[in-house]
Order: C-alpha cells, then sequence, then structure tokens
C-alpha cells in the first residue's frame, strides 16, 4: 500500500485526506497547528461534507514529527510556504514519489524542481470549506477537482492520483491544468482585491469608479496569462477571456457586471481575517506572480502592483482596512 502524507490539514487537507483516510488509505496528516493536531489525535478528525458528516482516526503530527518515507505528497499549505514546504518534505520522500498541490496560486512548477515533469501534478479545487475548530473541517459542496500536468500528458502517476481522488471527490484529468489553474487565479486574485476593507467584493465595487478599476485589475491578470501562452478555461462564475484588454471596455464591464450581481453582499471572497489576525497573506504569489511575470514578458500591471503595495502596507499595520483603500489605489494605478 502506497504511503501518503498531506501537509497542511486544515479546510482542503483536511477534507480530502480524510476522505482518503476513510478509503483505508495509508495517510498521515502534518499541520503546524497544535491544538488542531491535539484535537485530532485525541477524538478523531471530524469532517462535515453534503453526503454525510463522519469522523476518521487518522495519525496526525507537527513538521518536526514526520516520519519515514512516502509515496505521494499532497500539498495544502497556503502558496506563501510551498518552496519551504517542498524542501522540508522532500527528505521523506521515496524515489519516484509524486506531489500534488492542493492550493491557490501556480505550484506544479516549483514541485517539478523536486520531482520532476512527470512526478508533478496540479490541482484545481472547487469547494468552499472552513475550519470552524480544531478538530473540524466542514463544506457546504460536494466539490470537484480538476487534475492534470503542466506539461498537459497523462502519465501512470496521473492516473494513480486520479483514481485515489475520484473514490472520493469527483476528480476530471484535463490536458491543460495550466489554464485550469491560471482561471482560478483570476478568481483568487478579485478575493484579495476586495480584502482592503472589510467589505464583500459586491459592496466594494458598488460604485462605478471601483468597478471599472476592478475590470482594469481583471484584465491586467488576463493580458498576462494570454501574453505567457495560457489558454483560460472557463468558470462556473465567468470566463476569463471576456476580461481580455483587447475586447471593448464596456463589454469588459457589461461581463463583470454580471458576474458580480451572482454574488452576495455578505460573501467575503478573500483573506480579511487574516489581514485582521496579521497573518500573512499569498500577495506575493498570487497578484504578484502576476506582476512577475507581467514584467518580464513586457505586459504592464500598474493596477495589480499597486493592489500588491496597499496590501503590503495593510500587512505591516501602516494601513487599516477602509473603502478609502480603494481611492487610494485608483490614484496609484
Amino acid at each position: 500500500m502506497m504511503r501518503m502524507i498531506v501537509v497542511g490539514a486544515g479546510p482542503i487537507g483536511g477534507i480530502i485526506g480524510g476522505r482518503l483516510a476513510r478509503q483505508g488509505n495509508d495517510l498521515t496528516l502534518v499541520d503546524i497547528d497544535e491544538e488542531h493536531v491535539r484535537a485530532i489525535r485525541e477524538n478523531g478528525l471530524k469532517v462535515e461534507v453534503p453526503d454525510g458528516p463522519f469522523t476518521v482516526s487518522v495519525p496526525a503530527v507537527l513538521p518536526g514529527e514526520i516520519k519515514g518515507k512516502f509515496d505521494i505528497g499532497f500539498i495544502a499549505t497556503r502558496c506563501n510556504y510551498t518552496r519551504d514546504v517542498v524542501g522540508a518534505l522532500k527528505p521523506y520522500l521515496n524515489d519516484n514519489a509524486i506531489l500534488v498541490s492542493l492550493q491557490n496560486g501556480i505550484n506544479p512548477p516549483i514541485l517539478e524542481e523536486v520531482v520532476g515533469p512527470d512526478h508533478a501534478i496540479g490541482v484545481c479545487i472547487r469547494m468552499r470549506s472552513r475550519k470552524p475548530a480544531p478538530g473540524h473541517v466542514m463544506t457546504a459542496a460536494r466539490g470537484r477537482l480538476y487534475i492534470g500536468h503542466m506539461h498537459g500528458k497523462t502519465t501512470p502517476q496521473l492516473k494513480t492520483v486520479h483514481a485515489l481522488l475520484d473514490a472520493v471527490i469527483p476528480t476530471e484529468i484535463m490536458d491543460n491544468i495550466r489554464g485550469k489553474l491560471w482561471s482560478k487565479l483570476t478568481y483568487t486574485c478579485i478575493g484579495l482585491f476586495g480584502s482592503m476593507a472589510d467589505e464583500s467584493v459586491r459592496n466594494i465595487c458598488a460604485t462605478d469608479v471601483n468597478r471599472r478599476l476592478c475590470v482594469d485589475f481583471f484584465g491586467e491578470i488576463v493580458a498576462v496569462g494570454r501574453a505567457a501562452g495560457v489558454r483560460f478555461e472557463p468558470l462556473t462564475e465567468y470566463d476569463p477571456e471576456n476580461f481580455h484588454p483587447s475586447r471593448p471596455f464596456e463589454k469588459r464591464l457589461a461581463a463583470f457586471n454580471e458576474a458580480v450581481g451572482k454574488w452576495s453582499t455578505v460573501d467575503r471572497k478573500g483573506p480579511v481575517s487574516q489581514l485582521q489576525r496579521g497573518v500573512k497573506t499569498e500577495i506575493d504569489q498570487v497578484v504578484g506572480f502576476v506582476v512577475d511575470n507581467g514584467t518580464k514578458l513586457g505586459v504592464p500591471t500598474p493596477v495589480c502592483r499597486a493592489v500588491v503595495n496597499l496590501i503590503h502596507e495593510i500587512e505591516q499595520g501602516k494601513r487599516p482596512l477602509q473603502l478609502r483603500n480603494y481611492t487610494d489605489l485608483a490614484a496609484a494605478a
């Protein structure tokens, strides 16, 4: 039996890891939250999902307690920790081990540095989840997973991971996981755009100025992706291609208005709670990733760059969460 390790036992890693453990797989959870690990050890992992809640007994350890070698490593941490996590996990991987990213952002290239392109797998996850208490994860959606290699080919390693995941959550192999991950990246970026005030994106974009600013922000992300050769995949919420700057602005604005109309006025899509707790966000690996690639490709990203700078100031305690930040964003961009 293959040995598996899930690094990051929060909402995503906990739900997927819990489902895999319930199937009888040899799996270990790793997390830095001592209270969370202790709760799992003492009471099992409580998983609430639409097809029925369950509690599963599964080994849970802190990073310094990892022992043995593993055949598959699932990375479910925030993407600002990917490189450190993969580096720390490397001594515990068997030869020909597979690494799977269950994260925001574009992480497979970092995994490829350790295990090679045929053993690095990206997963696009459409499943909103949370951790309401230590030892307890939940989601209101069954969820769906899209998996693939960045090179687009189907390998035996990809088939192995597909069989494991599809047994617990509907999973689809894609030959364009790069495009799917970039499409989800646009969604994650919008969440960060909406994290400069303790308001929903819909409320933030209630003004014409902020809507137009967000459309420009969106356009920069899609322009950089297209310049990098990305073939975007439609999302349930919208098609990122509708926001490419080559389209007339009013058509892009209409597409954005349609998407925003589906969002709740109480829905916070970004890491506002992280900023309120002084926790560093994924801004550099998400919006900053777009800025860095824009610089390399010669694509201007003034709005994205200004968002990165403003989020940095909020993280550093130099700027409060407030709607005024969007006025400053417009001026800076």
